[in-house]
């Protein structure tokens, strides 16, 4: 039987938890799937085309996240719920 051991193995012994402790990391995959959402629920449950601006409204809080530059826990935490309340308010505002 081959088995391989960790300086074998062709992640070098990294799983993918590991990159989870990146806090860009969790951002990028919190709005990622903030965009997912938002485009099922607009096409499917609302039937509405969303705008340029409004379609990726998720995005563009990652992207402020991005430039401004601060990675501590509350700005990370405060980015992840702020793309969460952006598509909220998307949603919401589309289905009135």
């Amino acid at each position: 039987m081959n088995v391989r051991t960790a300086d074998q193995h062709p992640s070098h012994g990294r799983r993918w938890p590991s990159a989870l402790r990146h806090s860009e990391v969790r951002v990028a995959l919190v709005a990622a799937a903030c965009l997912l959402a938002e485009a099922i629920i607009a096409k499917n449950v609302l039937d509405v085309q969303l705008d340029f601006f409004s379609q990726f409204g998720a995005l563009w809080v990652w992207l402020a996240y991005t430039l401004v530059g601060r990675r501590d826990r509350a700005a990370e935490l405060a980015t992840m719920f702020a793309a969460v309340l952006a598509t909220a308010a998307i949603l919401i505002v589309y289905a009135f």
